[in-house]
């Protein structure tokens, strides 16, 4: 899977409150949007989104950097959990960060991660930033 992420504005028709939201994709976004909002009695075709361009940093993924320990950690940056390759994308409210697997046995999904947890951070690069794995101590 291919991982060109995008940021984008979503928000419910006839609201002007949009939440930002990192994936590969409008309709993705939409999704992701409507899962993470349990928007069970809104319809789909009521969320509207627009492109904000590369990944964007929110204040909550800064948060749970700092709370965490791993304040170089943003949007977009490639991880490797487990294994499988995978981007940050957001954050939630176990303070750990949702990573988009590009591959593997997730491929294509967005999991709740550990920041600390048997986790890599590289560069752009590719170059190993931090390698938080136990054998890796």
């Amino acid at each position: 899977m291919s991982c060109v992420l995008q940021s984008y504005a979503c928000r419910i028709r006839g609201s002007d409150h949009e939440t930002v939201v990192n994936h590969t994709s409008p309709g993705r976004a939409k999704r992701q949007f409507v899962l993470d909002l349990d928007l069970d009695g809104v319809a789909f075709t009521d969320v509207r989104v627009r492109r904000l361009g590369p990944p964007t940093t929110t204040d909550g993924i800064k948060r749970v950097a700092e709370y965490r320990g791993v304040p170089f950690a943003k949007a977009g940056m490639l991880v490797v959990v487990g294994g499988d390759r995978g981007r940050i994308v957001g954050h939630n409210s176990s303070a750990n960060f949702d990573v988009l697997f590009e591959d593997g046995e997730w491929a294509g999904q967005t999991l709740n991660c550990h920041p600390l947890s048997e986790i890599v951070y590289l560069t752009d690069t590719g170059e190993v930033l931090a390698d938080l794995r136990s054998n890796a101590r």
